[in-house]
């Protein structure tokens, strides 16, 4: 400011720059038929310096800026929202100040034939977002909380299934058509007038026509009136009319149907329509089907919202990308990035408008699923304008697959696919083929999946992609959806170098994502603790880094073989082999449960104390390795003599003598300290969890030189005498604690 002078330019400015391009136009630009009038009392036309007036807010925004005055700033934009012709609610700013530092700036509310008063923002400037979110919770109140709103959806399915019989399977798309219903205005207003078939109506029809006929008729004409005419050309045909005309058929009486449908609007669509991010029709779809015991039927896994979160912001979205969903579900990654997009326009209508219609796309071939995606896409502000009701793995050299990747180049893609079938890995492969070069696949899979492919599918994924990073994820994270699978996300960069030998690859084990079991409520944040884990999560990912037994970089390629599960190089030479090069491997051969308690022989099991039995199945040295009991995976116990080993177990002695000469009471020590390793890293199973014996046998692990075995094994021996002692001289303190 030249010689201390101030000006209201650079007040401007800074209002400007904070909420970018296109959010608000300038005083020149409005229209006149609002009605503002000049502040100096003359009659005559005078208008605010910035105003925003969008047709999908129920708000407009004024706002006055003066260089230092900021009491005039607020007694101006005063006067302006109260004086005008707007038949809507009204926000009103106040700024003053010449730096970004310096300025002060105030809210103001009014609703329609309301008072005006201040809205507390501790005298910044909010982004459109957060003004967005004050005036729906001054117009009604806080949105609606996810207990509350399971408890409604809860409620409501005991409803849907007796006394209105609705289908399990057609229960949420009956839902998600009375949510789109009530979108149209008309319907809005009328539907609790509609009454039963008149005489007439009733004399004319060839069938007799049930009380709610003309509400379920009406409730269809709304949906199609609604979503029938934005289908987009690259859908395979769907007529909504059909897919909703179940709906024809529900006979319920005319009185709580109505009272039914008021419920619906006043706690969820109202409340919805101020806070669009919520995926309710997936949390409806998932609470329908699992209470009538079918998700499980469907092979659908549907993503957690904290884990979706997640994903969606490790795929580090731009407003320019291109966003694709495989194999979509319910939408809700869709919905997610289009919620983080919309953001980062800053209030730029028209950028907006472009992400919800050209940035987001989808495949879905379930029918149901398809349907509800098209539904939650619709109601969260239009983005499902680009569904594609068709398979993603089966549609390569179709007319719609190929046009959409010369076409629309998608940058990040975000999945989780169908677990069964070693479907997976294909979902990862065609992801990779649709993607641009650089672009981000995320995916969350069995934890399994890129080791159980090794030799069919794996390595034609690490020709096209670089892995980033693993993020192994809690055994809890699917189970209240009756799934007991390990899962990890994957991240991976489309590279046409693929992934070379010496690219180290982040593994993360989230061991607890910070929710509890709640009854009747699923898995919850009771504690508040995901946000703080979510962004160390964001933190190490982004920046590379390792942290101590929480994280760490590894190969996973040993020379040319591929180990999809890494390992840590150690400095100078590596000396790791598979399991099977350095040990023969056997199973056991009695079931655990076959002990003989006044047996002659040891009889090893998975559990911790042997048994006896009468019968021996080897003799000599080995290492009992438990990989087929979920409790005790990993456990090891060397033997020296005559025994027998359970079907639970495997029997590992020395392969090679003279190659690779083994301590096996050593190795047995060398298992236990890496069994938390191994059984992460390999343990697989729904009902079961367990190690298979195939992929052990493949396992990497050091070979140690003989001589090094034996001194290690002394000193691990060594220590177990001392913790002996001290556990003995514990004993004795404890027992003589009180002898006075």
């Amino acid at each position: 400011m030249r010689g201390g002078s101030k000006s209201e330019t650079i007040t401007e400015n800074i209002f400007r720059e904070f909420y970018g391009n296109g959010a608000f136009i300038e005083k020149s630009a409005i229209p006149s038929h609002y009605g503002f009038k000049s502040k100096k009392g003359t009659g005559y036309k005078g208008y605010p310096d910035f105003f925003r007036d969008n047709a999908n807010e129920d708000f407009v925004i004024i706002v006055e800026a003066k260089a230092d005055d900021y009491k005039a700033a607020c007694e101006e934009v005063e006067f302006y929202a109260k004086v005008n012709k707007i038949d809507k609610d009204i926000l009103a700013i106040a700024i003053s100040g010449q730096t970004i530092g310096t300025y002060k700036s105030s809210l103001f509310i009014k609703f329609n034939g309301g008072k005006y008063k201040e809205i507390d923002t501790n005298w910044k400037l909010l982004p459109l977002e957060s003004l967005r979110k004050i005036y729906r919770k001054e117009k009604i109140g806080d949105c609606i909380s996810d207990e509350k709103l399971h408890t409604i959806l809860s409620e409501l399915n005991n409803t849907f299934h007796e006394p209105m019989k609705i289908k399990d399977t057609e229960r949420s798309l009956f839902f998600a058509g009375l949510m789109i219903a009530l979108k149209d205005t008309n319907f809005r207003i009328t539907y609790k007038n509609i009454q039963a078939p008149t005489k007439e109506q009733q004399d004319t029809s060839k069938y007799k026509l049930i009380e709610s006929h003309n509400l379920n008729k009406a409730i269809i004409e709304a949906i199609v009136n609604q979503i029938n005419n934005r289908i987009n050309s690259y859908s395979k045909e769907i007529n909504w009319k059909g897919q909703f005309a179940f709906i024809l058929d529900i006979d319920y009486e005319l009185k709580p149907y109505k009272e039914l449908i008021s419920k619906i609007e006043k706690n969820i669509f109202t409340p919805f329509e101020f806070d669009e991010k919520q995926d309710i029709l997936g949390k409806a779809y998932k609470i329908f089907l699992s209470r009538a015991g079918k998700i499980d039927n469907k092979n659908i896994i549907l993503t957690p919202d904290h884990i979706k979160h997640l994903m969606v912001r490790l795929a580090r979205l731009s407003v320019d990308d291109i966003v694709l969903d495989t194999c979509t579900g319910t939408g809700g990654f869709l919905m997610e990035a289009m919620e983080v997009m919309s953001k980062l326009a800053k209030g730029n209508d028209e950028l907006i408008e472009r992400i919800h219609r050209h940035q987001l796309y989808g495949f879905e071939i379930d029918r149901t699923l398809f349907a509800l995606a098209c539904s939650n896409m619709f109601l969260h502000g239009d983005g499902r304008s680009n569904m594609i009701f068709g398979n993603s793995l089966i549609e390569v050299g179709s007319k719609i697959y190929s046009e959409f990747k010369r076409t629309y180049k998608p940058r990040k893609c975000i999945i989780n696919p169908p677990y069964e079938k070693n479907l997976p890995i294909q979902f990862v492969y065609k992801a990779l083929e649709l993607l641009e070069p650089n672009g981000k696949l995320i995916i969350v899979m069995p934890s399994i999946t890129l080791n159980k492919n090794v030799g069919s599918g794996t390595e034609d994924v690490l020709k096209m992609a670089r892995l980033d990073f693993v993020i192994k994820l809690p055994l809890s994270t699917f189970r209240e959806q009756g799934r007991t699978v390990y899962t990890s996300i994957f991240g991976f960069t489309k590279d046409s170098g693929g992934h070379r030998k010496d690219d180290r690859v982040l593994f993360y084990d989230l061991v607890d994502d910070g929710l509890v079991s709640v009854q009747h409520k699923g898995r919850v944040d009771k504690y508040k603790r995901w946000n703080a884990i979510e962004d160390a999560i964001y933190d190490v990912i982004n920046s590379s880094k390792e942290i101590y037994d929480v994280c760490e970089k590894r190969l996973i390629y040993n020379g040319d073989t591929l180990v999809p599960y890494g390992f840590v190089e150690h400095k100078g030479q590596m000396n790791y082999y598979p399991i099977s090069t350095l040990f023969t491997i056997q199973t056991g051969e009695l079931q655990s449960e076959d002990g003989e308690e006044d047996g002659e022989y040891d009889f090893i099991t998975a559990s911790e104390k042997w048994k006896k039995h009468n019968m021996y199945q080897m003799e000599g040295e080995a290492i009992i390795y438990a990989n087929n009991s979920e409790g005790s995976l990993g456990r090891c116990h060397y033997v020296n003599g005559k025994f027998m080993a359970s079907t639970l177990c495997l029997i590992l002695q020395e392969r090679n003598h003279i190659q690779f000469p083994l301590d096996l009471e050593y190795y047995s020590f060398y298992f236990m300290s890496i069994r938390k390793q191994i059984t992460s890293r390999l343990k697989d199973g729904t009902s079961k969890l367990s190690i298979s014996q195939d992929k052990f046998k493949n396992y990497l692990i050091e070979y140690i030189p003989i001589q090094e075995q034996r001194k290690r094994k002394e000193i691990i021996k060594q220590r177990k005498r001392d913790l002996e002692e001290l556990k003995r001289q514990e004993k004795t303190l404890e027992e003589t604690l009180y002898d006075l």
